[in-house]
Parts: C-alpha cells; sequence; structure tokens
C-alpha cells in the first residue's frame, strides 16, 4: 500500500502483495484474500460420511455441513483531489495532534492450526507433512518420547509450547499425534492455543479398516493399542465439532492417493485462521469439568504424589483389596478380624479427592486425569483453607465415582495427619468428626462399622455391591494390600469386559469379550458380548472399549455360559474405565456364592471387636 496520501486511487490489488484480510485493499476475485471460507459448488464431496463400514460398528463423524461465504463487496476509498498533506508532513516532525489519520502497519495474520488424526500406520505423519511443506507451516509431532507412563499433561504439551515462543516465520502449524494416549490429551492442546489467542481451524481426519492395519504392522496383541485404537476414533466423532472437519477414507489407497486426496479436499475446503473447531465439554459429574490447563494439572496431581511419597511406577494413589473372603481365610484369620472394620464397596470409578489451594479437584487415576470441582460442598473448601499446609495440600481422600455421587470412602492426607501413620479406626474417626456437617446430595462419607455388624453395613447402603474388611493398620499407598478383603453382595451381577472383533450379525452387534488375566488380557472362549445396533450408535461403542455386561444362560442355568449357548449382554459404557475385569473376580461376580451372605454375616457376629491400639511404649530405667 502506498503512504502517498495524493496517489491514485484503488483500482485493484497491487501486484505481489498479499493483503491478507484487509477487504477494501484486494479485489474480489480471491474470497481467501477476505478471510472468508470458499464457496463450494459441491458440498457433498466434503461431507463426512453418515456410517462407517464394519467393524467400525456404524461410527461416522457427523456430516460437516460447509455452508457458503458471506462475501459482500466493499466499497474503495475515493480519491479526495482537495485532501492536503499534515502540516508536519516533511518537517522532521510529526504533528501528533492532526485531524489525519497516521498509516497503519498490517500486523501478521493468526496462525492457521490444523490437526491430524486417525489410528498408527494410516499416514498420519506424511500427510501431516506434506500439508506442513506445501502451506509454509511447522509439522509438530507430540507423542511423547519417554513413555506413556511418565509424562504429564505440561510433558505433553512442551514441543508446542516452544514452537509458539519462537520467532515467527511461518504461516501456520500442523499438529502431529495429539491424541498419542487418550481422547483427552486434545484439550491441553487447546489450553495452549487459547492462551496465544489461537485455535483448531482445521482437522484432518484419516479412516482406515481394523485390519488394513494389522497388515501394516499394528500389534494388537498389546493392551495399551486396544485400548488406544477406540480413543482416537471417538475424539474425532464424539468430542471434536465445527465445519471445518475433513475425513478421508484410506481404505484400498496407496499412500500417495491418501495424500492427493487431502490436499484436493483441503484445497476447497479452505485453510484460513477464520474458522474454528469446538471441543465437546468434558465433566465427571455434573459441574465438575476437566481441567483443561495442562500446568495446573501437572501441579495439583504431582503436589498429591510427592506428599503421598508415592512410587512413579505406581497404577493408582490409593490401597486396593487383593483378595475376596471365603470361609478358608476367615476360619485362618479369625483372631486377626476381630480389630478390622468394616464398610460398603461402591462398585464404581476409583478416584481422590484433593483439597489444593482453596480449591477442590478430582483426580482419575485410570486416565490421569484431573476434574475441577466447581460445585463441591462449602464445608470441603473450608476444611482444604483450614488444613493446608505449605505445598498448599490440604487432604486427599480416597472416594468412588458412581451415578454422578462422590462416596468418600478412605483417608489418605489430612492437614499434617497421615493415613499411613494412622490405625483404620483412628482414621474413621478423624473422618467423622471432620466431616460431621457434611450435607450434601453429591458427596457422601461412607459408614463404617465393627467387624461384628456386616449384616448393618450390607442393609444399611442400598449402594452397595459389597463389603470390604479393611486391616487395622495404616493406609498401603498405591498398591494392593493383601490384607484387605472383599466380599461381593451378589445384587447386581456384573463385569467389565473388553470388546474386540464387533460384526453384525442378525441385527445385532457380536464382540469377542476380554477379561484379565496374570495382567494379560485373555479372550472368553464361545461367550461373546452381544449389543444392540442403537446402543452401538448412542454410546459410540467401537472395538477396543470397556463394557459393563450381565451373563445370560438361555437354558436358565447357573454355569459359567461358556458352550451352552450363553452370552454377555451389554448394560453399560464404562466411560472412565481402561481395564476389565480380572478372570477371578468374573467367577466370583457372576456365580453363586460358595460361602452365603447370611452365614458370612453369622461367622463375624461371633466375633468380639477390639479395636486396635497403639503399642505401649516402654520406658528403660537405670539400675
Amino acid at each position: 500500500m502506498s503512504l502517498n496520501p495524493n496517489a491514485v486511487p484503488w483500482k485493484g490489488a497491487e501486484r505481489g502483495i498479499d493483503h491478507g484480510l484487509d477487504v477494501g485493499m484486494s479485489q474480489h476475485t480471491d474470497p481467501c484474500y477476505h478471510g472468508m471460507g470458499m464457496y463450494y459448488q459441491s458440498p457433498a464431496m466434503h461431507q463426512m460420511q453418515g456410517a462407517m463400514s464394519h467393524p467400525m460398528a456404524h461410527h461416522g463423524y457427523g456430516q460437516a455441513h460447509h455452508t457458503s461465504s458471506l462475501y459482500s463487496h466493499a466499497t474503495s476509498m475515493p480519491f479526495i483531489p482537495s485532501r492536503m498533506r499534515s502540516p508536519g508532513f516533511g518537517s522532521g516532525t510529526m504533528n501528533m495532534t492532526s485531524s489525519h489519520p497516521i498509516p497503519s502497519y498490517r500486523k501478521p495474520n493468526p496462525l492457521v492450526v490444523v490437526v491430524v488424526l486417525g489410528y498408527r500406520r494410516v499416514g498420519k505423519t506424511s500427510v501431516a507433512q506434506r500439508i506442513a511443506n506445501k502451506n509454509n507451516y511447522k509439522y509438530i509431532s507430540l507423542r511423547p518420547s519417554d513413555g506413556f507412563e511418565s509424562s504429564s499433561p505440561e510433558a505433553f504439551v512442551a514441543p508446542l509450547v516452544e514452537l509458539l515462543s519462537q520467532k515467527r516465520d511461518f504461516e501456520g502449524i500442523v499438529i502431529d499425534d495429539i491424541v498419542s494416549c487418550n481422547k483427552f490429551e486434545p484439550y491441553y492442546v487447546s489450553s495452549v492455543l487459547q492462551k496465544h489467542k489461537l485455535k483448531f481451524n482445521v482437522a484432518v481426519v484419516l479412516n482406515s479398516e481394523l485390519d488394513a492395519k494389522k497388515e501394516r504392522g499394528v500389534d494388537y496383541e498389546d493392551v495399551l493399542q486396544r485400548q488406544l485404537h477406540p480413543e482416537s476414533y471417538e475424539f474425532c466423532a464424539s468430542y471434536l465439532f465445527g465445519e471445518t472437519v475433513v475425513v478421508v477414507d484410506c481404505r484400498e489407497k496407496s499412500l500417495e492417493d491418501t495424500i492427493e486426496d487431502v490436499l484436493r479436499q483441503l484445497g476447497e475446503v479452505g485453510m484460513t485462521s477464520d474458522t474454528s473447531l469446538q471441543l465437546k465439554e468434558v465433566e465427571l459429574i455434573p459441574n465438575c469439568p476437566l481441567v483443561s490447563d495442562p500446568a495446573l494439572a501437572t501441579e495439583v496431581v504431582r503436589t498429591q504424589n510427592e506428599r503421598l511419597s508415592l512410587s512413579p511406577s505406581a497404577r493408582f494413589p490409593f490401597s486396593e483389596p487383593n483378595y475376596l473372603l471365603e470361609y478358608p481365610i476367615f476360619a485362618r484369620q479369625a483372631f486377626a478380624l476381630q480389630s478390622y472394620m468394616v464398610t460398603p464397596w461402591i462398585a464404581g470409578d476409583k478416584v481422590t479427592l484433593i483439597g489444593y489451594r482453596d480449591a477442590v479437584y478430582v483426580y482419575l487415576p485410570m486416565y490421569k486425569i484431573l476434574f475441577h470441582f466447581v460445585d463441591c460442598p462449602p464445608l470441603l473448601v473450608q476444611v482444604c483453607t483450614d488444613m493446608k499446609d505449605s505445598s498448599g495440600l490440604g487432604f486427599v481422600f480416597e472416594a468412588t465415582v458412581a451415578a454422578n455421587k462422590l462416596y468418600i470412602t478412605e483417608l489418605l492426607l489430612l492437614g499434617s495427619s497421615k493415613g499411613w501413620e494412622m490405625l483404620v479406626n483412628e482414621r474413621v474417626d478423624l473422618m467423622k468428626s471432620t466431616l460431621a456437617k457434611l450435607k450434601s446430595d453429591v458427596v457422601q462419607l461412607v459408614p463404617w462399622y465393627p467387624i461384628n455388624d456386616v449384616e448393618a453395613c450390607g442393609k444399611e447402603c442400598e449402594d452397595a455391591s459389597g463389603v470390604l474388611f479393611i486391616n487395622p493398620d495404616g493406609v498401603l499407598i498405591g498398591e494392593y494390600d493383601s490384607r484387605n478383603y472383599l466380599y461381593p453382595l451378589h445384587r447386581k451381577r456384573a463385569v467389565t469386559l473388553r470388546v474386540w472383533n464387533g460384526k453384525f450379525v442378525g441385527g445385532v452387534w457380536l464382540f469377542d469379550a476380554f477379561c484379565e488375566e496374570s495382567g494379560q488380557e485373555k479372550v472368553i472362549a464361545a461367550t461373546p458380548v452381544q449389543v444392540s445396533d442403537d446402543d452401538v450408535n448412542t454410546h459410540c461403542i467401537n472395538d477396543g472399549n470397556i463394557l459393563e455386561c450381565v451373563r445370560v444362560d438361555p437354558r436358565g442355568g447357573k454355569g459359567k455360559g461358556q458352550g451352552n449357548g450363553g452370552y454377555f449382554l451389554f448394560q453399560r459404557r464404562c466411560q472412565w474405565s481402561v481395564r476389565p475385569t480380572t478372570v477371578y473376580r468374573q467367577e466370583i461376580f457372576l456365580n453363586d456364592p460358595k460361602w452365603p451372605p447370611i452365614r458370612v454375616a453369622q461367622a463375624c457376629a461371633s466375633l468380639k471387636y477390639l479395636p486396635a491400639e497403639r503399642p505401649a511404649t516402654s520406658e528403660s530405667h537405670s539400675g
């Protein structure tokens, strides 16, 4: 643009100059100069498929309806012959009070952010790099270099943070491996982009068959790969919304053909910073949203783990029962059991409730994600404020999430009181006194009983799926405690299974069922999981998901359902689970108990409860 105020008026765009979003400074032959999307003569060319072919279980990504451009002709500035130069023009100083406007210089356009999505071995990296090379964009991969187990949200987005801190000599970013460990990682990326006033503008989704990826070397014997397979597709199908999502079918295509198809569709859609993609809001329970700030999420979880002295290899920050209570165990341990306490076992998702710097968070270790408990009871905030130490941590409670409710089940840390240094009755007394005034429909402290009140424990808590027997010593942080026992009440004979290799047969979906055995996942022979087509579409069920199921035996028998026409029937999608039930627990939860509940209650009632006491310290006296 000329700075001469008496220059010839604008008739069209100057050659060789990109005027970006300056509507009045360019011709109207190319809408992309005006920050508008292209007008699509054939929207169907860019629409997402309404349904995926098997075995994707009819899941498309929703149709991408591209609306036409809202382009309107802007009037050019007229030339005014009588317009004079400002008094200070050419005199070495400028009169800053002049009524004539000072010419402004065009600011750099915002970066265009493109994400390439799809599971492994479908050509994501090649496609992303070609897009970057063609458009003067920077390619970046977010695949963790130090492995899934040790990666934190802050470490995951570190490459992007570093790139955005550099001097900008590029016009956009192409992000690869944005779903490397789970479907919630893109939320951390979105948070970083927002801090730099950027957003997701365009997404490319590469769709391929499960069998095709096997041929390309994907090892689905690895449990992690079975888990990640549906995560990438579910993010595209259920969590990402917007018109500029390009879905490219990779079936029976060479890599070069796939790349050409992607580039063609992107050319038709148009890649500008004016478009926007939205992410679905994620909540653990109502008013408990995902913490998308990677720095905050990392800080809270790291502080918890440091204060609990949690081992880096620990998979959860609480203790878990290691055995089911059976009569032989009771007979051998009857004397020690006299100091045990019992509490209801709620079937749900195990979490920790964290009070940190005057706020309350919920940590889900299965996914290693954090939620901000916005609508928590005021009492919990007050306890956090009163009890927090120099690290900012006020408390850590073990809890279970079920039916949009939080059940506080154990004390791990409360101010200076450490659960691993306290006897069980000391922990229970402290929880009861601290949370005595807790009145909430969302958060509840589960009741505790001496071991001889097992019958009351089962009857008074209708939500209980079993009874936990807790040993008198301190909490074993981050480990399975072999001295804690579980007795199932068989109120709901359901198990969680991983489904795989889905096929549409006779109007329903049939999946192979997998359970866990010795750390590995094993297929349950001749007992498929049956899911209706409506449930598959409603709950976005795919190969690799974890489902809660009940076993159905058409003959009405009590057998194991293997080889007798039995099958598992879908009950609900386990949204926050990544592992199936163990083989041992499956047998216990589905079959009739060998030791009936009435006998268990009678045996425990015969014990005399002896509260645990700390051993007296003997004082030595000199002769």
